[in-house]
């Protein structure tokens, strides 16, 4: 035992034979505080090794992955388990660490600067800044629209560089914040579902693949990760303006966990009804193969018998299949929900339905014929 806590505190050989009781007990404490800190890091990158494997099952880990970094420590512990992932399983991987300079506030530019210098110093790890030069002139939906640029400028650096994957810190706190913003909305099966771990997504003709292999990690096992292999990092000061939603339900999470609703109780929560939006849309996809008449260049005929015996939650899905199929996936946001909803429920439960337009589709139902027709508007 001696010989193992010299070797690990640096101390002379015998020195702790000289040493009084009363620093035989700190050495023992801190010891002790070491190795349990030694035992929880080796478990997070076991966890974070897992995620990896699970969500690059079907396919190997890309040469190329760009990795959105804020500064923060979520983002900056993901650069460094990521490097370090690479260095033992995939060495042939260059991670490109991306920090979008907003121009919201001054610090950002020295900030992005900052996480470069850091984050350069990693195995296979390059930075590079994007800048958002409309940033200072915006005044309304400042943080709706900082996040649509924020994205695009992500995406068009991955295009220019041929890169398909997008890896992104958010993390268990992040997870049920977002449960409880969309909640609060009114939303429902799908918005509830939450970030998934990796999902597709379409930006200017182009696919990407967004991954956040920290989702099922709290918060403070991220800080600790971070402190335990001293990740420097910075608070943005926005992370504390109550003008934003966000902070704002952040700040109620204390009073939130005393009723029993965690981040882990809310993660948890969001996975289950992802189980479930999954089961509904297995449902949707069969009963639309099986509802659909006839599917001709702008118009989609759809049997109306089945569709009446169909649960409200089913119909609305293939009615919305069906609109994105007539725009070919290429219609942009949709009509909002609540007037999908309604058109679903005068169509299966009101006798006259009457003829009526919806994002750029006419819906018209033939009694006679027993159909109900989606054409595009000319």
């Amino acid at each position: 035992m001696p010989i193992i806590v010299t070797s690990i505190l640096g101390l002379r050989e015998g020195a702790l034979k000289e040493a009084p009781f009363c620093l035989w007990f700190l050495l023992i404490c801190f010891l002790s505080n070491k190795l349990r800190f030694m035992d929880k890091d080796k478990n997070f990158k076991e966890r974070f090794v897992k995620t990896i494997k699970a969500l690059f099952a079907e396919e190997s880990f890309p040469n190329k992955i760009a990795v959105a970094v804020s500064g923060g420590a979520d983002s900056m512990a993901l650069v460094h388990v990521l490097s370090d992932y690479v260095q033992a399983h995939a060495l042939q991987t260059q991670i490109y660490a991306l920090s979008v300079d907003h121009r919201l506030r001054e610090e950002a530019a020295d900030e992005a600067k900052f996480a470069g210098e850091v984050v350069s110093k990693l195995p296979n790890v390059s930075h590079y800044i994007l800048v958002w030069e409309q940033g200072g002139d915006q005044e309304t939906r400042i943080e709706e629209r900082a996040r649509e640029a924020r994205y695009g400028l992500l995406y068009g650096f991955m295009a220019e560089n041929d890169i398909v994957h997008l890896f992104i810190g958010h993390h268990q706190n992040d997870q049920a914040e977002t449960f409880l913003f969309r909640l609060a909305k009114g939303s429902g099966l799908d918005g509830l579902s939450c970030m998934p771990e990796k999902n597709e997504t379409f930006h200017n003709g182009k696919n990407y693949v967004v991954c956040r292999p920290l989702l099922g990690e709290l918060k403070s096992d991220i800080l600790d990760y971070a402190s335990n292999h001293s990740i420097p990092h910075i608070e943005d000061p926005s992370n504390q303006d109550e003008a934003f939603a966000r902070v704002r339900l952040r700040q109620s999470m204390g009073v939130l966990e005393k009723e029993g609703l965690t981040p882990k109780r809310l993660y948890i929560t969001a996975k289950r009804i992802k189980r479930a939006r999954e089961a509904v849309e297995y449902i949707a996809d069969i009963t639309y193969k099986n509802v659909v008449k006839s599917n001709d260049t702008g118009s989609i005929v759809l049997k109306y018998d089945i569709l009446a015996k169909t649960p409200l939650e089913i119909v609305i899905r293939v009615v919305l299949k069906a609109m994105e199929e007539l725009k070919g996936g290429q219609g942009g946001y949709g009509p909002r929900l609540e007037r999908v909803e309604t058109l679903c429920e005068d169509l299966i439960e009101v006798d006259t339905f009457r003829k009526r337009t919806l994002g750029g589709i006419i819906f018209e139902k033939k009694d006679k014929s027993g159909e109900v027709v989606l054409s595009l508007e000319k």
